[in-house]
């Protein structure tokens, strides 16, 4: 070596860059001045000591040290087996802080290993530098603090989840290991102090300090870490108390008044480690953080606002009995409450268009659509009637409604709708309207009942008015009207058989009978019907009695009306059979006939009021459509059922009626008959209070034949005013007067002395039981409704 050459020690330790030389067995030869300085070492502590030795207990780096050793220890053995140099990964190696025993500083290097080859090719020393890139990898965190926080926010949904997240990323950002939040309380001037900004073995500070002695315990607390604090760099009268720990600790502490969220207006880092001017990429990196920050927490907010309005929504919906949806402007469905899944059956949270077409009864599908797709063009309200399929798999009315929901602009930003079952509802609709028809129907068919009788009374009347009438001419005539008038009789206690028989009023008369003798009294009654329309009848009863407990008159009825009505139905020449027998504990009258039949349609409801098969030209009767309504409320109330069948149109019917045998009949004990009070032979003086002036006259000829002295009133104040009353035996009052009804009248002669023995008797067209009370509680001794049986009026009389 000359003179003129460089000691090679000088010139090593001339590099811009931390080196190491290390022998071939890793011994350190040499160091650079910079390396010293990075590492804060001495060449007395690195010189002539194997680098394992050196750096292998650092004691502050324990988490990733053995990683680092073992790095290097892998990168110097590649150099020495291939003689090429190797670049480590990025190594954090921290540093003694200067001037603060036991602390470190965090660094992270970047080593590069390059062999020194001898002119054979062997490795004879290797080149140890690094470059520090604590900066740069700083920013890399910086930059995936950014990018991970931005990740997390998209799954944040409160404000104070933004506000703690950022606080924790922070730290990332600022290169500290921990952040505090502190609080302050403008209107006590106080800031909250949290434990963990204190020293270990400090006593914790924990609570509220004022503001203007903050700087007293800050040499207490811990450096290395942020403390954020809200509304202090902003409020000018907090500042000015800030400002003595600013100057004091000005090395520390560095504002940064960017953040804003919510009352996070600042934030004050405390850390030595931090530079006292900001690079402007950092400044940058700050800002862009804030604004993340700013947004998220807008963001937050409107989602926090739309989360509590869509909580209430949907309380409000579930609150609901309807069925509540919402779709988007076009018409696809996003939203169903509670009582939609409830209701359908549908898995929750299905919204899909398919699953909700298919709900549709598929004859109510097409016309739902098209005037949902009306609606959605022309921003209609949508308003329809459908069949919705029900979790129980049956199709049911509802009624679904929709309006649209517009924005500022005026268009549509969705629609919200409701279903309302109104399968119930529509029901009613049906029974009602068919109750009108059937209603129509028998209106119809009375009127032309009524009409049929009062044809030939009315020719008979006329014939005898003529007086042209011989002796036969007139008793013929007086048969007619006989006839007619019983006829109608008939029809109108029907009507009133139903209505108390419907309604569990009519009273039965309870004994033990013997089915066989009701059914031959039955008979007797249809048998001219059977005759006129030349049927054959076919009786099959049984030796044994068929013994059961029951109103004689009422099953006489009950069975009567079911051959009557075989013979209508059946054409002439037809045939009916007649079977009693008794078997499992009742006794079954079942009759058949080969008539008309019934029809599919009509067999469920033959049983209800005012239900008739159809009315053929030939049929001899007609009937208002009472007479099984009848059949059945009878038998139910003799604890028994009646049935009908029929093979269809044209191939007959039979009916079978059913009661417990006795012993075994469910039925309530009623009262016994009235019995007629004996007769007393002698003529009596009788007044008839009528404003029917041919009624009256006609009832009082028909007394005055009966010997009995007769005067008529037409209203009950010219009765009053009539000198003779106190010699009256009996009167016979109407109740529908015009005036004063026959129930206030019979109040004032039973009030006079006079009058009060006489006979009162109710003559009337009201004959339901209520009237029948009030007639009782006016002092009436008997009740008879129009048109009367004029025997048993005479007899009434006869009891005077």
């Amino acid at each position: 070596m000359s003179d003129r050459t460089p000691d090679l020690g000088i010139v090593f330790n001339a590099l811009p860059t931390p080196y190491l030389l290390l022998a071939a067995d890793f011994t350190i030869v040499q160091a650079t001045d910079l390396y010293l300085r990075a590492n804060g070492t001495t060449r007395a502590q690195l010189i002539g000591r194997n680098v394992f030795d050196v750096f292998g207990g650092n004691p502050v780096d324990r988490l990733d040290n053995d990683l680092t050793m073992a790095n290097l220890r892998a990168s110097l053995t590649r150099v020495l087996e291939t003689g090429r140099p190797d670049a480590m990964p990025v190594q954090r190696y921290d540093i003694p802080a200067p001037d603060r025993p036991g602390e470190f500083l965090q660094r992270h290097w970047s080593p590069v290993n390059t062999p020194v080859l001898d002119d054979a090719g062997n490795v004879t020393a290797i080149v140890h530098y690094v470059k520090d890139v604590s900066a740069r990898v700083r920013g890399y965190a910086r930059r995936d603090a950014l990018v991970r926080l931005s990740d997390a926010w998209r799954d944040l949904r409160s404000p104070r989840e933004i506000v703690f997240t950022a606080l924790a990323m922070l730290g990332e950002l600022l290169g500290v290991d921990r952040v505090s939040y502190g609080r302050y309380n403008d209107a006590t001037d106080t800031l909250y102090v949290g434990p963990d900004w204190c020293r270990p073995g400090i006593p914790s500070l924990e609570g509220t300090v004022r503001l203007r002695e903050f700087g007293t315990f800050v040499d207490d607390m811990q450096l290395g870490h942020a403390v954020v604090i809200d509304d202090v760099a902003r409020d000018p009268r907090t500042a000015a108390h800030a400002e003595p720990f600013r100057r004091h600790h000005a090395q520390a502490f560095v504002d940064i008044p960017v953040i804003e969220l919510g009352r996070l207006k600042s934030i004050l880092v405390i850390s030595d480690t931090l530079p006292r001017h900001w690079a402007p990429d950092d400044v940058a990196l700050m800002r862009e953080f804030a604004e993340r920050i700013r947004t998220a927490s807008e963001r937050a907010r409107s989602m926090e606002a739309l989360a509590t309005s869509e909580a209430k929504f949907r309380t409000i919906t579930n609150a609901m009995p309807q069925m509540v949806w919402s779709t988007l402007p076009d018409g696809y469905h996003d939203y169903y409450n509670e009582q939609w899944y409830e209701y359908t059956g549908m898995p929750p949270g299905t919204t899909d268009g398919p699953r909700w077409n298919d709900m549709f009864h598929p004859d109510d599908r097409e016309r739902a659509w098209a005037t949902w797709r009306d609606s959605l063009a022309t921003g209609e309200v949508y308003e329809i009637q459908y069949r919705l399929r029900h979790h129980s798999g049956e199709y049911r009315w509802t009624l679904g409604r929709a309006m649209p929901v517009r924005d500022e602009s005026g268009r549509i930003a969705r629609w919200m709708g409701t279903c309302t079952d109104i399968h119930s509802q529509k029901l009613a609709e049906a029974a009602l309207r068919e109750a009108a028809l059937r209603k129509d129907e028998f209106l119809a068919m009375l009127a032309h009942e009524l009409r049929n009788p009062l044809a030939p009374i009315g020719t008979a009347a006329q014939l005898l008015k003529t007086g042209l009438a011989d002796e036969k001419t007139r008793v013929v005539a007086s048969d007619i009207i006989t006839r007619q008038v019983r006829h109608m009789a008939h029809l109108v206690d029907d009507l009133l058989d139903v209505s108390r028989v419907t309604r569990g009023l009519v009273q039965l008369n309870m004994a033990e009978l013997d089915m066989a003798d009701v059914v031959a009294s039955a008979v007797e009654q249809a048998l001219p019907l059977i005759e006129e329309r030349r049927h054959a009848l076919d009786l099959h009863l049984p030796d044994h009695p068929a013994a059961v407990q029951g109103d004689r008159t009422r099953l006489v009825q009950v069975i009567a009306n079911v051959l009557n009505n075989a013979a209508k139905y059946t054409p002439p020449g037809g045939r009916i059979a007649l079977r009693l027998d008794v078997a499992d504990g009742q006794a079954r009258v079942a009759v058949r006939d080969n008539g008309n039949g019934i029809a599919p349609t009509l067999l469920p409801h033959i049983f209800d009021l005012f239900i008739q098969g159809e009315r053929n030209p030939d049929r001899a009767q007609g009937g208002l459509g009472l007479g099984l309504t009848l059949v059945k409320s009878i038998t139910t109330l003799h604890g028994g059922a009646v049935t009908a069948h029929s093979d269809g149109p044209g191939r007959g019917s039979e009916f079978t009626i059913r009661l417990p045998v006795r012993g075994e009949a469910a039925v309530p004990a009623l009262a016994a008959p009235i019995e007629d009070t004996p007769a007393a032979a002698r003529a009596l003086r009788l007044l008839v209070v009528e404003d029917n002036p041919d009624a009256a006259g006609v009832l009082a000829e028909l007394l005055r034949t009966e010997g009995h002295d007769v005067a008529v009133a037409e209203d009950a104040e010219t009765a009053l005013r009539r000198a003779d009353l106190a010699a009256i035996d009996a009167f016979i009052l109407d109740i529908g007067l015009p005036g004063m009804d026959g129930y206030t009248l019979a109040r004032l002669l039973r009030g006079d002395p006079a009058t009060a023995g006489a006979t009162l008797i109710a003559l009337t067209g009201y004959g339901q039981p209520s009237d029948r009370a009030q007639s009782h509680a006016a002092g009436f001794n008997r009740h008879f409704v129009k048109p009367a049986d004029p025997a048993e009026l005479l007899v009434a009389l006869q009891a005077v």
